[in-house]
């Protein structure tokens, strides 16, 4: 169960995973999830990404919701990235 933090307008929601403290904006209307973390696919590889320069050696990952999350990396690039931003309590980089 995903708790509901706010619903922001009809098909469009802020939720928080309880053990992780990662935040979300879902939109139901395009399908689409907002962060403030970039992420990839739980069957990805966090290894790759390293190895690629994509995510730092240090950084520390998250799992939530089918998803790994580079906590210490902050990504927001519209209003609903910067509300999830704004409700994150995963313990990485916020600002």
């Amino acid at each position: 169960m995903k708790p509901l933090i706010n619903q922001v307008k009809p098909h469009i929601a802020l939720y928080t995973d309880p053990d992780t403290g990662l935040a979300w904006v879902e939109n139901g209307a395009a399908g689409i999830a907002h962060s403030a973390h970039p992420n990839i696919d739980a069957t990805g590889s966090v290894a790759g990404m390293k190895d690629r320069g994509y995510w730092g050696r240090e950084d520390r990952t998250v799992a939530s919701r089918g998803f790994i999350y580079n906590i210490d990396l902050l990504v927001v690039s519209d209003k609903y990235d910067e509300l999830a931003r704004a409700h994150c309590q995963c313990g990485g980089r916020h600002e």
